[in-house]
């Protein structure tokens, strides 16, 4: 978003939220790719292919995403989250394209690519308590009616969910800095 980023002030956060809560720890097995049946829908494809990403479907699994989120959540808690943002597109060129598992292993990989302590990641998700909070967040974001993901919220407002063309996002942008001005902290 270049040509707004003097307009606005950005932080990008991401929050636990578990499409399928029910999910078991390894995953489900998805069925083998099919010419009448891909395993990646033609339109999310078309729409991964204009921005540069390439929705492959190589991975066999549907994954179960909770330790992903407990590492995304020790990143958003560490350095200032600065390393948050990396994780998450490591994990989308991981899963999405090429087609790992976000298992202990890839999560600690990613963890060591963007200089996290591979050591304190490998305890972090052993860690039940750790794995707990980041289920309640879940949940406490389904409890906010959020369904599907992406789900944007802007300056603390729920904005829109699902892919979006960047003149959407800069709409967007101005609606909500004109209605919900971000509320300035007192020094």
């Amino acid at each position: 978003m270049k040509s707004v980023q003097d307009l606005y002030d950005f932080t990008v956060r991401w929050e636990p939220f578990l499409l399928r809560p029910q999910m078991p720890p390894e995953g489900v097995e998805k069925p083998p790719p099919q010419a009448d049946s891909p395993r990646v829908n033609p339109r999310l494809k078309e729409a991964g292919a204009a921005v540069g990403i390439d929705f492959t479907g190589k991975c066999g699994r549907y994954p179960n995403t909770l330790q992903a989120h407990v590492l995304l959540e020790y990143a958003k808690e560490t350095d200032g989250g600065s390393k948050q943002n990396d994780i998450a597109e490591l994990l989308f060129q991981a899963y999405f394209t090429d087609g790992t598992y976000p298992d202990a292993k890839c999560l600690l990989d990613i963890a060591g690519k963007v200089g996290l302590d591979k050591n304190a990641v490998k305890d972090l998700l052993k860690y039940e308590g750790k794995v707990e909070e980041a289920r309640q967040k879940a949940r406490y974001w389904a409890q906010q009616a959020v369904s599907g993901v992406p789900c944007f919220f802007m300056n603390g407002v729920r904005t829109f969910s699902g892919a979006q063309d960047p003149d959407a996002f800069v709409n967007m942008f101005k609606k909500v800095a004109e209605k919900y001005p971000a509320k300035s902290e007192a020094v």
